[in-house]
């Protein structure tokens, strides 16, 4: 049986939803190396997630927008050799983290096979791989399933029988954002936008949605936010221009990935297409209602528990989410708003 390792890194190059559906893979690893020295690296737009995990030793941010180029690479490759890591597990294999987790030089780099199996001699940039089902069940369960199978030669105390969404949510970051101890479970907040148009509900039926929404639940606030963004910026500009009236709560890019978990772990319900707000929702448990186009891979990003309502729409066009109705909406809202709340 290979000895336990002393020092470990996690790569998982992707966006935000990957980034959380994650954590519980991690955190067994972290059970099965409680001494470990724990890094993973993510995308640098979205390695704040791992601020919700203190227990990860060390985040390393890559960079995203440009991605450095063959002279930036080398640099990071030189400083991840540095640390000396006995094991590098790469939980997305995708072409880029390949190569870099081949170049740390560990002793033990694994990987998963990627949906499309991967280029000619990708096998051959780690010294074991795996093959884990894609588009079966949710993303997290995948992770945390090839996780088990990586450590499983390795001496360790177990990883646990079930995943675990190991987080620390901080209050305070939801009072610098303006809501009070008494406003909590007492608001809905609703992610108009995701990275596509495609994705999102129409400007007019999203303003109709908030207005019902409104009107239906008069004794429950209105959050919006969005990201950072300039598409997602003006089209909130756009979307607040249709409202009659302005909601409680205005995020204009102005919550980074800690603060929005904060955001919507007390909400009532949160409202979003197939995005980061509705990845962060199952990870808080917050009751939510999501909008999805059908693909091949939406049972990865679908929730299984009780207090989601993911309604899907087949086909689709480039200008926005066609064929979800409000009314269905504001149903499966009803089905979670609990009777304390009208």
């Amino acid at each position: 049986m290979h000895a336990a390792a002393r020092r470990v890194l996690v790569m998982e190059l992707a966006g935000l939803g990957d980034n959380v559906h994650l954590i519980p893979a991690l955190a067994a690893l972290r059970n099965h190396w409680p001494d470990a020295a724990l890094h993973v690296m993510a995308n640098a737009h979205v390695a704040g997630t791992f601020a919700l995990t203190p227990w990860v030793d060390r985040v390393w941010a890559y960079p995203t927008a440009p991605r450095p180029g063959w002279r930036g690479n080398v640099d990071f490759v030189r400083r991840l050799r540095a640390q000396g890591f006995d094991c590098v597990i790469n939980t997305n294999g995708s072409d880029r983290s390949s190569l870099l987790t081949w170049a740390t030089r560990a002793k033990d780099r694994i990987g998963r096979r990627p949906a499309d199996g991967g280029p000619p001699g990708w096998n051959l940039l780690f010294t074991r791989t795996l093959t884990q089902a894609h588009y079966e069940e949710p993303m997290y369960l995948q992770k945390w399933h090839f996780m088990r199978a990586a450590l499983a030669p390795f001496a360790g105390a177990g990883t646990g029988e079930a995943p675990e969404f190991r987080v620390s949510l901080d209050a305070s970051l939801r009072r610098a954002a303006g809501i009070e101890a008494r406003d909590e479970g007492r608001y809905l907040h609703v992610s108009p936008f995701t990275t596509s148009p495609a994705r999102e509900l129409p400007p007019d039926q999203m303003a109709g949605l908030i207005a019902q929404l409104r009107r239906r639940h008069p004794h429950l606030k209105l959050a919006l936010s969005c990201s950072a963004n300039g598409r997602e910026t003006a089209g909130m500009d756009g979307l607040l221009g249709l409202l009659p009236e302005p909601p409680w709560k205005v995020f204009r890019g102005t919550l980074d990935i800690p603060a929005l978990a904060a955001v919507i772990e007390k909400a009532a319900v949160a409202f979003s297409g197939d995005t980061g707000s509705l990845h962060l929702a199952m990870m808080a448990g917050t009751p939510a209602v999501a909008w999805f186009r059908a693909h091949r891979g939406q049972r990865e990003w679908i929730p299984l528990q009780p207090q989601y309502r993911v309604l899907v729409a087949e086909g689709g066009a480039p200008d926005a989410l066609h064929g979800i109705s409000t009314d269905a909406v504001l149903d499966a809202a009803g089905e979670l708003i609990a009777p304390g709340n009208p």
